[in-house]
């Protein structure tokens, strides 16, 4: 038991967790978003608020789709993230975005409920993405970086 606790300990395996799960909820709504009974539930909830632009600027279906276009981007860009910060980093940055968007909502809506409450989870969830994949990148940065370069600045960025 000792020795799985300290590999769980100094493995990424949680990170790995976290991005799995966020990958799941951001494919399962963004593929959502395609269908009709979705798009049944969205339009009140979008009809009433600011994001309503995006009914004037693409209809009711379109809006859903826009919406489906930039969660499915977010899980696609976080499953390249696997191998590749970079990707991760965009995943993570619309991940925290589409929190914030639809917390925004909140004021004109006249109800709370789980469409609302998981973002803000997701919003945490994507900062320590962020913040994992913003520091994998920098430690390729560095180990590419020509000897007596450094990509990273002398003081900020611990190692983990």
């Amino acid at each position: 038991m000792k020795n799985a606790i300290h590999r769980f300990v100094h493995s990424d395996a949680d990170i790995t967790l976290l991005r799995l799960s966020v990958i799941f909820i951001f494919a399962l709504f963004g593929t959502f978003k395609w269908f009709d009974f979705e798009v049944s539930e969205l339009e009140p909830l979008i009809s009433s608020t600011w994001l309503s632009f995006l009914y004037t600027l693409f209809g009711v279906h379109g809006g859903s789709y826009f919406l489906g276009v930039v969660e499915t981007l977010a899980f696609v860009a976080l499953v390249v993230g696997f191998k590749k910060p970079a990707f991760g980093i965009v995943g993570s940055a619309i991940v925290i975005v589409t929190g914030i968007t639809t917390l925004s909502l909140l004021p004109q809506l006249t109800m709370l409920d789980g469409f609302i409450v998981k973002d803000v989870l997701l919003i945490g969830a994507g900062a320590v993405l962020l913040k994992f994949d913003l520091r994998r990148h920098l430690r390729i940065q560095q180990a590419s970086a020509p000897e007596g370069a450094s990509a990273l600045p002398a003081q900020g960025v611990r190692q983990t």
